[in-house]
């Protein structure tokens, strides 16, 4: 399956699908009729005033066989858009690669230890979500053992949510270990 480019137009298909109830109902006779979501995740489509109906129906349709959304039309010229799981997910993977921490302007002084014990049938999640703390500036313990002083909970969460692997994962919170110092250092604080 082809890779959507990120803020190509049927990404903003997807991403207003995503952000909203995951069913998107379009009049062609008045597509701007609706809500502020529908709009902004068309406006692509208009030049010069006018909605580019070919092109809109024909990112529907590369979306459709790319197994991301499903349509149907009424006979009232109205065009049912929902997204499937397949589209959810590479709206969520893009999410997960622009992900940062946010980092508070005065350190709290808990320490958070991710450690992780994922079975071999999950060696590709095992691998994506080690590259995930990595990019997010962990700092690498041992092969599965990583530590942050920021807040991760949330990014914890929807990482491992997203990999299917949340079972496997645990945060604990410390306040001191030895050898600190290095670490501190490493994270500026």
């Amino acid at each position: 399956m082809r890779i959507i480019r990120k803020n190509s137009r049927p990404y903003q298909i997807l991403k207003y699908l995503a952000l909203g109830s995951g069913i998107l109902t379009i009049s062609l006779l008045s597509p701007l009729a609706g809500s502020k979501l529908i709009q902004a995740g068309i406006k692509s489509y208009f030049r010069k005033k006018r909605f580019e109906k070919e092109k809109f129906i024909n990112d529907l349709k590369n979306l459709q066989k790319r197994d991301l959304v499903d349509i149907k039309e009424s006979k009232n010229r109205e065009i049912e858009v929902k997204i499937r799981k397949n589209g959810k997910d590479a709206v969520s993977s893009y999410k997960i690669e622009e992900m940062k921490l946010k980092i508070p302007a005065k350190w709290d002084k808990k320490w958070r230890l991710i450690m992780f014990d994922i079975p071999h049938d999950f060696k590709k999640a095992r691998d994506a979500f080690r590259e995930r703390l990595r990019n997010l500036n962990f700092y690498h313990i041992q092969k599965s053992v990583f530590i942050t002083p920021y807040p991760c909970e949330e990014e914890i969460d929807f990482i491992t949510s997203f990999y299917n692997i949340r079972d496997f994962v645990l945060i604990f919170y410390i306040d001191r270990f030895e050898d600190e110092e290095k670490i501190r250092h490493y994270f500026k604080i």
